[in-house]
């Protein structure tokens, strides 16, 4: 007895999920429409029109002009030997950079990097003799026409 109880209860409880499930979601049902959007009206006229059902006729033929397999492959070769002749025919003109300590360490040789010492007392006073002599000529010119 137990074991009917058990499947009465079971079977109750799949059909009342089942009818809760389909009451909530109706595929047949409209969707509502948020009606301060600008295109609600157009929204549920394109909802509640009848529009003609697409037929197995619409589709398309298959297209003929498909290559096949083999031209695809031919194809491709085709353009692997013209990428390659390309390659051969340019390889002369390409170059790449090498040895560069060398090149570096000549040039460093060759450049000599200027002393940088601390100024003298001698060096800020020829400065500051400099600066007033520079001062001095200055100067603005006179404001009467000589």
């Amino acid at each position: 007895m137990n074991g009917e109880t058990r499947k009465i209860v079971r079977l109750g409880l799949i059909v009342g999920l089942a009818a809760g499930a389909t009451a909530c979601a109706s595929p047949f049902k409209t969707a509502q429409v948020d009606p301060s959007s600008p295109i609600a009206a157009e929204a549920a006229a394109a909802a509640k029109a009848k529009a003609p059902r697409r037929k197995f006729s619409d589709i398309p033929v298959i297209p003929s002009d498909v290559p096949t397999a083999d031209q695809v492959r031919a194809a491709v070769v085709q353009q692997q030997r013209a990428g390659e002749a390309l390659a051969a025919a340019v390889a002369p003109n390409t170059w790449e950079l090498k040895d560069t300590e060398a090149y570096v360490s000549k040039a460093r040789r060759d450049v000599k990097a200027p002393a940088f010492e601390a100024p003298t007392e001698a060096d800020r006073a020829d400065t500051d003799a400099f600066a007033r002599a520079a001062r001095g000529r200055a100067s603005a010119p006179p404001s009467t026409p000589q």
